[in-house]
């Protein structure tokens, strides 16, 4: 096989492989945002929920609470938590 086949053949498997990724990242993001149904029909969001109002100031993802948004922070743009008094 010559060279460049070869190498043709390694870049689209390999832009494949990364377009799979972004698809399934797309997805799971999706999934996470649309409520759930129960057996009954009823939506696992139609009771007591927070709205994700707590938005992160380095990108542009919500969290319903402060703990949620403290751990991005740290895990995701290296904030360290703030000390307890």
């Amino acid at each position: 096989m010559p060279a460049n086949l070869s190498a043709m053949l390694r870049s689209m498997l390999k832009a494949k492989q990364t377009a799979s990724a972004m698809e399934l990242r797309l997805l799971q993001e999706v999934a996470r945002t649309l409520p759930t149904m129960r057996a009954n029909g009823s939506s696992k969001a139609s009771g007591m929920t927070r709205r994700r109002s707590l938005k992160c100031p380095r990108c542009d993802r919500r969290f319903a609470m402060p703990v949620h948004l403290g751990r991005h922070l740290s895990a995701t743009h290296g904030r360290k938590k703030k000390k307890a008094a």
